[in-house]
């Protein structure tokens, strides 16, 4: 007997739309995990390298410590040195003759603080112009491509 209300029909499409609807709600339950998957991997990346960044910072810490031990013994070394000469020369050639070479090594202590300043001053001058170039390049680059309009 036909069905003269379309129940039957109603029935079948009501089910075939809460078919679809359930694959819907699997699909968007996975992109859910999905997500929350990513942020879970994301916290975790996170917080590895805040770990790898906590523990480069320890060792770079520890290595400049290191250093400053071998920059500390270093200089401990070459002050004795100086000492021990200091003593040996003024025994050797007398307390005025040590002044000579303190003079000798002040002057040349001087000789390099200026050739430093002439270097830097030097350096300055050549970044200028290296700048006055760059400006003048791109002025004409600009002038290349877009030229007068007129």
């Amino acid at each position: 007997m036909p069905d003269p209300f379309g129940l039957s029909e109603g029935a079948k499409a009501f089910s075939g739309s809460l078919d679809s609807s359930r694959e819907a709600a699997k699909g968007l339950s996975k992109s859910i995990e999905g997500v929350q998957k990513d942020g879970t991997d994301l916290a975790q990346q996170r917080a590895q390298e805040r770990i790898r960044a906590r523990r480069e910072a320890e060792l770079k810490k520890q290595n400049a410590l290191i250093k400053a031990l071998e920059d500390w013994k270093q200089k401990k070394q070459i002050s004795d040195q100086e000492a021990n000469l200091k003593i040996d020369f003024v025994r050797k050639y007398g307390a005025k003759e040590w002044e000579a070479v303190l003079k000798i090594k002040l002057e040349i202590e001087n000789l390099q603080r200026k050739d430093n300043e002439e270097f830097q001053h030097d350096l300055k001058a050549v970044r200028r112009v290296q700048f006055y170039c760059f400006a003048a390049a791109a002025v004409i680059a600009w002038y290349l491509t877009w030229g007068i309009k007129g």
